[in-house]
């Protein structure tokens, strides 16, 4: 088992690491989406890094098939628990975001909250063309990246331009590697889709301390 499944399986073991709601900014590109997309046909969903499937669930109430991968087989089994509350149709798969086992242009929707950038930029960009292939044409992606402004990016080995094994120990990313993007970079990695906005949002922790800070990225096939 890899290393990277192995922490997360450790981690969605503890509850504290399986949140219940979901992300704001994934609730109102849902919404959007819900709105603009046919009420006369079912549109399917897929969430790459679902975890313990909270925004798999978010989906499922909102009307979509909903689809989740992930590398944690407890995460997946979390996921199930909660979604067969729904009594909504689903589909759950041990895999890697590197290698989606889906066909081309199988989704209307494709969301990754906070999964690409764990990783080197090559597995990254990978991901993201995984994303683009299982698109349908019109579809759209919203993806989490961690910007190069988040004070975990320096904190640890260098591994690659911009990606590290990080060595702090005050989250629970200890050994992790991570990829942190520049402005500059986000056109050029998402530059096979038609469409690409972006977005900045951070916040402090500590006292200020210490910045989180990532891209809010909406790509259209």
């Amino acid at each position: 088992m890899p290393v990277s499944a192995t922490h997360w399986n450790t981690l969605h073991a503890d509850p504290r690491f399986r949140p219940m709601y979901p992300s704001e900014d994934v609730v109102r590109f849902l919404m959007t989406m819900r709105a603009q997309l046919p009420d006369n046909q079912q549109h399917r969903f897929l969430d790459v890094g679902t975890g313990a499937g909270r925004h798999m669930r978010l989906a499922a109430e909102l009307g979509f098939s909903a689809f989740g991968i992930d590398i944690s087989f407890t995460g997946l089994s979390h996921a199930r628990e909660r979604l067969q509350r729904t009594d909504t149709p689903h589909f759950l798969a041990l895999a890697s975001m590197t290698r989606l086992p889906f066909a081309d242009s199988t989704f209307d929707v494709v969301l990754s909250y906070g999964a690409f950038y764990y990783g080197s930029a090559e597995e990254m960009k990978q991901a993201i063309l995984e994303t683009h292939r299982v698109l349908a044409v019109g579809g759209k992606s919203f993806v989490v990246l961690r910007s190069t402004d988040d004070y975990r990016c320096g904190k640890g080995c260098k591994l690659g331009p911009e990606t590290f094994q990080l060595e702090i120990s005050e989250t629970n990313e200890l050994g992790t590697i991570q990829h942190f993007v520049a402005a500059e970079d986000v056109p050029e990695y998402f530059a096979c889709f038609s469409q690409v906005s972006f977005d900045k949002t951070e916040w402090t922790v500590g006292g200020r301390a210490r910045l989180n800070s990532d891209w809010l990225i909406t790509a259209e096939k």
